[in-house]
């Protein structure tokens, strides 16, 4: 038995030290192969570097072959037979060859107009790169010479182009990528320049004539360019450029980073109502010895008379978009050794638990009296209730009786699908023959089932949301106009009723902001009385055209009167003084 229990704990040993040898080989192998996969992937990215540097050497000694004048790439300033693309494959790799040429005035002689020898062209700057890509990782190398003509620098015909890129904040933008064509040119010019750190590029040399058309964008930026004369835009601003020989023709744009706009169109909150007058029991989800008889809810009743306790239930109460409960209502008959008591229950996953008294005061007893005042039964905590009435007699020949009840609340801002919205900007690109702006922006929109539409990419700017046609009067709408920074993701909602013949929406300020809870008193045809909104607006519908009487009052601020006259949709703001 001893040699039996040494030979398997030898056998429990040489098991163990298998695992633990496999697993020893299994660490060093993928060491190994971490290794080896490290090495292949330096190999790879070696070697293509060499290629992308070959490709680079290869070019700049084509370039250098060839006389100064010719320097320079097809539909570039300077024009040349250097292609400004061109693609190559190399050991299996695909190699993007960029070629830029660029005249550069030298500062020793003064730069721009102020240059002593009037000439800006002094030499030729040649920058070439290759592009590729290993494994979806994108690879590039480049070099950069210069070449000067041969004895003294001569004034070459053309003029300058300066492009200056600014943000919103007109702080330079690098990067961008200013693109400037003229096929009005020979050769034709098409050349793409990427902006300085001062965020701006400058041509020597360009062809003098009319027509550059410049275009600058940037990766998540907005763009901006110059526009054609058209019979849509007979005015344009801004217009093509031209160069003029021997001048700085300067230009510049704003772009920035691009944001987006949400539009979301509500009909506003409302009064509902939930009631029951008991003529069926068709809204009632559950009874217990009672019944709906004679148009109300009484005691179940037999040969024997009317049993001596029962209940019912109401179906469940949950409104769409709630957000408030107001009241409960009923009405009761309530004979002598009878009694009816009403309670109110919130309806949890199909489950009916009672309202507790810290919520609703005196829910636990029952009410008697109508109305019952639901102010604190919050929506979010109760977003569905259920009535529940409770029936008592000691005489079996009589029974109280619930002739009613009702549930009411408030429901909304609800969706309203489908609407056509405008969107416009107040950046221009040019006016009509009459002088009327012709807006960068200006878009017809409409929402969807949900009652959104989405705007991006959106430059920054103020914009106006309008609901175009006569089906939607704005009962509230605020920040109008909405102002959008860059990269600013906002959102506007409208809030809209069938429009009337005649209406009035007063937008209420004070202090530069929209002044909450300020009575405001319509008087006139159909007019009347309200409260002003968070957004400081109040809504009359219904009206007659003509003139009427509008006072504003608000604690902290002077009573405001004015006559207002009202002609179809109609749009007023005060603004209170302290």
């Amino acid at each position: 038995m001893r040699l039996a229990h040494q030979e398997l704990n030898m056998r429990g040993m040489t098991f163990v030290d298998v695992i633990v040898g496999v697993a020893i080989m299994l660490i060093v192998f993928l060491g190994i192969f971490g290794a080896f996969q490290v090495a292949i992937e330096l190999v790879l990215t070696t070697k293509a570097k060499a290629g992308g540097v070959a490709l680079v050497t290869e070019q700049l000694e084509y370039v250098r072959g060839l006389p100064y004048d010719s320097v320079g790439t097809v539909g570039g300033i300077p024009s040349g037979p250097i292609e400004q693309l061109s693609q190559e494959t190399i050991n299996g790799i695909l190699y993007t060859v960029r070629t830029l040429v660029l005249y550069t005035d030298a500062p020793e002689d003064g730069l721009g107009e102020a240059d002593s020898t009037g000439v800006t062209a002094d030499y030729k700057t040649i920058k070439v790169e290759a592009l590729w890509s290993i494994r979806g990782v994108s690879r590039s190398t480049s070099a950069l010479t210069r070449i000067a003509p041969n004895g003294v620098e001569s004034l070459a015909a053309g003029g300058t182009l300066r492009v200056n890129v600014f943000d919103a904040l007109q702080q330079p933008v690098s990067g961008a990528a200013v693109r400037i064509e003229n096929p009005g040119v020979s050769p034709a010019v098409d050349l793409t320049v990427y902006a300085d750190s001062q965020g701006s590029i400058i041509l020597p040399g360009a062809p003098v004539a009319s027509g550059y058309k410049i275009t600058v964008t940037k990766d998540g930026y907005s763009t901006a360019k110059t526009y054609d004369t058209t019979v849509q835009n007979p005015n344009p601003n801004p217009a093509h450029v031209a160069v003029v020989d021997a001048k700085t023709t300067t230009i510049s744009f704003s772009i920035d980073r691009t944001g987006s706009l949400r539009i979301e169109t509500y009909e506003p909150a409302g009064p509902g109502t939930f009631e029951d007058s008991f003529t069926t029991d068709a809204k009632l989800s559950e009874t217990t010895a009672a019944q709906v008889s004679g148009g109300a809810l009484k005691l179940f009743e037999d040969s024997f008379g009317y049993s001596s306790t029962g209940e019912a239930r109401s179906v469940g109460v949950s409104p769409a978009y709630l957000s408030q409960w107001s009241t409960v209502t009923f009405s009761v008959v309530v004979p002598l050794e009878t009694s009816a008591l009403v309670r109110v229950y919130s309806l949890v996953d199909g489950v009916s638990v009672p309202i507790p008294d810290e919520d609703l005061p005196g829910n636990s007893a029952g009410f008697t009296v109508s109305p019952i005042s639901l102010a604190g039964v919050l929506p979010s905590a109760y977003p569905s209730l259920q009535l529940v009435a409770e029936l008592a007699t000691e005489d079996a020949s009589s029974t109280p009786q619930v002739l009613e009840w009702a549930m009411s609340y408030v429901a909304g801002p609800t969706p309203l699908p489908d609407v056509s919205v405008s969107l416009r900007g107040t950046k221009t690109i040019g006016t009509t023959n009459g002088g009327v702006p012709i807006y960068k922006v200006e878009q017809d929109l409409e929402t969807n089932n949900n009652g959104v539409v989405s705007v991006t990419p959106l430059e920054w700017d103020t914009y106006t949301v309008r609901v175009p046609g006569s089906q939607y009067a704005v009962f509230e709408q605020c920040a109008d106009p909405l102002s959008i920074e860059p990269a600013a993701e906002e959102t506007v909602q409208l809030m809209l009723v069938n429009q009337d013949a005649h209406s009035l929406r007063v937008t209420v300020l004070g202090n530069a902001a929209p002044v909450a809870e300020a009575a405001v008193v319509l008087t006139g045809t159909g007019g009347g009385s309200g409260t002003t909104s968070a957004c400081g607006q109040s809504y009359f519908g219904g009206l007659s055209s003509g003139t009427y009487s509008l006072a504003i009052s608000a604690p902290g601020f002077q009573n405001s009167v004015q006559d207002v006259s009202v002609a179809g949709p109609t749009v007023v703001t005060v603004i209170l003084s302290p």
